[in-house]
């Protein structure tokens, strides 16, 4: 034989082993191996249904205190056990929630001695008006949930575990309870072949890959065990993920029939679930362990649907219980809760559960120290429902003053903010830090798990104040990044006091396709979004997070119609002065002679504005030219200042005599894209038109030129004595090259006559 027949050998006989092992394990634990199989599989719709009672055993032996709650899926969807027992200030203290999908007073009796047996600090049950409905003789649905939930739990049960309940049940029920081995046993044979299959899947899975098996939830004694008792598997978001208008349309097609079921219809006394309540709130109170009945509210949009007095028995049979010895009730039912809070008609969602975990664990901790309900602040964790999003979030306050040209804001630095609506609070804005961030730090929308709200549902805005001083249209840029296409998305809209929102609009950042750098945005497919605000306008600008993991790091708001924060560093434009600095020089202009004025020598200057905000003349050494030097206008890339000033040259000149004068310039430039300026007089106060004069020296041998050589008509201003006028010689397209100018009084002077 050879080697691959002695591995094949090898393998057969190792599963034949296991085969034998597996059915020897069958014939001596079979109750305990479908027991797992129920709680760690899909054997069941869902294997909560066979947690009960192994949860309760692993309770007992733990060495810490221990809160539980038990009930319907209304107590599983509100209980986050890890968030309570973290808020709770009583230390080393567990709160278990071992609630189940459809359960009724009624299925849940058959777990009190194993309750009483784990000695809970507190036991909190779940005391809604669905549980005060009448278990109805003729509902064969309802008998069939109740045959599976008392088979599931006989099988886990244990003979100890019997109790006073029995004398609560149906006889019709009977046989579905297991009060003895045998009778368990009996009940085990409908799961054990398939608990047989998946114990052996999992062996062969586990020891030679062979076949799939996945286990869907862990077993006691595994890691995650404890977690799973204190924090379910909860359900996947619902209503979280719908605008408000499918949800008010859902409950305008639903709600008017759902009103007249049971579960809104309680009774006062007398059902089969009263029983099951006082039997449960007696035994527990008789072994000292205190209780705490709960009623979690609805969806808000439930209410409108309710007739007058029609849940009044809940309410009076509510009461009643609360004021049983040891038993204690926080009714919340009543309260109207932010509709995000839910996940559907009446289970809490993510939103909810963090807020129920505020408002719960103050009381847990009032009831642990022996205080009645009356003295415990309720209002701990309470906000104003009505506008929870934004009660629940806080910014600085800071109203930004925005002024001409660039104004920088740090992202972190909000003034107010709101969580996502729906399921879109479970993404926040958490501040974060690099090497490359501005400010302080920057924003990220956490946790990242490809999340996107693009559906009319909200995630987390953040809120800018910002007050105008002057009259104009302002540009909003974003500098972000994205670490994908799935991840570089907000959504930003603005608002003047007091009135509605403008259309949000998208920025996407590609960030992710060049380097992963910090980007301005909007940088190729649109315009930047654009506010025309009149002086002391209060303005709130807002950013939507429309993907998770998307990162913001400033905001630029300005006036600058034409920035290109991608060539040019806007923080350069907005570190530089209004106004630069010149010679300070004057000149005398004196009637009847020529007065030269060397282009460097200019007395003060100012930069750009616009497109040419990062121009500005420069003073360039030249042999050729007079006095060794001219000016020019850079960086020379082809630009074209048509509706606003370049930047600007002054040259500050004295009239002793009053008359006109006339200006000649040396200029030119290498091509017909840069060979204008503009030339204007300021005087008294009195700003000239502007004259362009455009020189054609790259057309002969790019000489200095004297110009207006073609029309032989200078720039002229008329002057009274005694006064001061300033000429300013504007860049009109950058690259062009200026010398000198003469400024006379003779309307026929011709320079090149003369120079």
């Amino acid at each position: 034989m050879g080697d691959g027949d002695t591995t094949v050998g090898g393998l057969v006989s190792s599963i034949v082993a296991l085969l034998l092992s597996t059915m020897f394990l069958l014939s001596s634990t079979g109750p305990q191996m479908v027991s797992d199989t129920l709680i760690s599989t899909d054997m069941l719709s869902n294997p909560r249904y066979g947690l009960t009672f192994p949860a309760l055993k692993s309770i007992e032996a733990m060495d810490d205190d221990s809160v539980i709650a038990i009930g319907s899926s209304i107590i599983r969807a509100a209980t986050d056990g890890e968030c309570i027992s973290a808020n709770l200030e009583h230390e080393n203290t567990g709160v278990y929630n071992l609630g189940i999908s459809g359960a009724i007073p009624y299925t849940e009796i058959l777990q009190i001695p194993a309750l009483i047996a784990a000695e809970p600090e507190l036991v909190i049950i779940d005391l809604g008006p669905n549980g005060l409905a009448e278990v109805r003789a003729d509902n064969p649905e309802r008998d069939e949930y109740i045959q599976f939930r008392f088979t599931i739990n006989s099988i886990a049960m244990e003979n100890e575990d019997i109790g006073n309940w029995t004398d609560l049940i149906r006889e019709k029920d009977r046989e579905w309870i297991a009060l003895n081995d045998y009778e368990r046993a009996k009940l085990t044979q409908e799961y054990s072949q398939r608990a047989a299959e998946y114990s052996l899947e999992s062996l062969i899975h586990e020891n030679f890959e062979l076949v799939e098996f996945e286990q869907i939830a862990p077993l006691p004694g595994d890691e995650d065990w404890q977690e799973y008792l204190m924090k379910p598997y909860f359900r996947e978001p619902y209503m979280e993920e719908l605008t408000d208008e499918e949800v008010r349309s859902y409950f305008e097609n639903k709600m008017p029939n759902i009103a007249t079921w049971s579960i809104y219809n309680p009774k006062n006394n007398g059902t089969l679930n009263h029983q099951s309540y006082e039997y449960m709130i007696k035994e527990l109170t008789s072994s000292d362990i205190p209780v705490l009945l709960l009623a979690t509210p609805h969806h808000p949009y439930v209410y409108p649907y309710l007739s007058p007095g029609q849940l009044d028995d809940f309410n009076a049979t509510f009461e009643r219980y609360s004021n049983y010895d040891g038993v204690q009730g926080l009714n919340m039912y009543w309260e109207t809760w932010h509709s995000s809070m839910f996940r559907d008609r009446n289970h809490l969602g993510v939103n909810g559960r963090e807020y129920f975990c505020e408002r719960i664990a103050p009381v847990i901790d009032g009831i642990l120290e022996s205080e009645n309900i009356s003295q415990i602040d309720l209002n701990t964790g309470f906000v104003n429902l009505s506008n929870y999003l934004e009660d629940g979030c806080e910014g600085n306050d800071v109203t930004n003053d925005i002024d001409l040209r660039y104004n920088f804001i740090q992202t972190e630095s909000y003034s107010n903010c709101s969580w996502g609506d729906g399921f879109g609070f479970q993404d926040k804005w958490e501040f974060k830090t690099s090497n490359s961030n501005s400010g302080s730090g920057f924003l990220q929308g956490l946790p990242e798990n490809n999340d996107q709200y693009k559906k009319g549902i909200n995630g987390s805005r953040l809120d800018y104040s910002l007050k105008f001083t002057t009259e104009e249209s302002y540009h909003i840029w974003i500098k972000m990044k994205g670490n994908s296409y799935g991840n570089d998305s907000i959504g930003i809209a603005w608002k003047f006091e007091g009135e509605s929102y403008s259309l949000i609009e998208r920025y996407d950042s590609f960030g992710w396709s060049t380097s992963g750098i910090w980007e301005w945005e909007p940088e190729f497919y649109r315009d930047p979004i654009m506010i025309n605000a009149s002086k002391n306008d209060i303005v709130t600008l807002s950013i939507w997070m429309l993907e998770d993991g998307v990162m913001i790091d400033e905001i630029l708001i300005t006036t600058d119609k034409d920035l290109k924060p991608k060539n040019t560093d806007p923080h350069t434009l907005a570190n530089k002065p209004l106004n630069c600095e010149g010679s300070g020089n004057s000149w005398i202009v004196e009637k009847e002679q020529e007065t030269f004025i060397e282009a460097e020598d200019y007395s003060s200057c100012v930069y750009g504005e616009g497109k040419s905000m990062n121009h500005k003349w420069e003073t360039i050494i030249d042999y050729n030219s007079s006095n060794d030097a001219y000016v020019t206008a850079l960086p020379d890339e082809r630009l074209h200042v048509k509706d606003e000033r370049g930047p600007g040259l002054n040259y500050d000149v004295y009239f002793p005599e009053g008359g006109i004068y006339f200006v000649w310039i040396s200029m030119k430039g290498n091509s017909y894209s840069n060979d204008t300026i503009g030339l204007n007089w300021n005087s008294d106060g009195i700003e000239s038109n502007m004259t362009v004069i455009a020189s054609f020296a790259w057309n002969s041998y790019g000489q200095w030129e004297w110009e207006p050589q073609t029309s032989q008509e200078p720039l002229n201003i008329s002057v009274s004595g005694g006064e001061t006028a300033t000429l300013t010689i504007w860049m009109r397209e950058d690259g062009v090259q200026f010398d000198r100018f003469i400024i006379t009084s003779d309307e026929n002077f011709d320079p090149y006559e003369e120079d």
